[in-house]
């Protein structure tokens, strides 16, 4: 067997399952995490940056500054929100992705927040700008390890 031949097969021996995640547990999943990535564009391309976040009824909210790269290109563009966990010892894992319109939150959405929780930041800085990233779609994929 030629190197290729083995590094092919060696490939194709996975044996984890993978499987769609239901929409409430891609809810449940990112409502566990207060870390994700927002995928927007920009001129020079896409750009994936980390920001803290919650869940609410209808979106994703987070917290930006006013003058910042975010707000300059995402909002009232298509962008995209990710969370994931990965177990790299058990070869498993999940990974949900939200796509929706990044928008400035409304006063009623304000209300909401009032009696909830609301993104803390953990990087300093002015970030008194709330996006909310409605579900417009969302999807997930568990990758279940061999045997389950």
């Amino acid at each position: 067997m030629s190197t290729a031949e083995a590094f092919w097969t060696a490939a194709g021996a996975a044996t984890g399952r993978l499987v769609e995640m239901t929409r409430e547990e891609c809810l449940q999943a990112l409502e566990a995490k207060r870390i994700g990535r927002l995928g927007y564009p920009t001129a020079d391309g896409p750009r994936i940056i980390p920001v803290n976040h919650v869940l609410t009824d209808d979106g994703i909210i987070f917290r930006t500054v006013p003058d910042g790269e975010v707000a300059r290109n995402a909002l009232d563009a298509t962008c995209a929100f990710e969370v994931d966990d990965v177990d790299e010892f058990f070869e498993s894992g999940w990974s949900v992705l939200a796509v929706g319109v990044a928008q400035l939150l409304t006063e009623a959405d304000f209300q909401r927040l009032r009696f909830g929780k609301i993104p803390e930041p953990w990087v300093d800085g002015p970030r008194v700008l709330f996006v909310k990233l409605p579900l417009l779609q969302l999807t997930g994929r568990q990758l279940l390890p061999h045997g389950r």
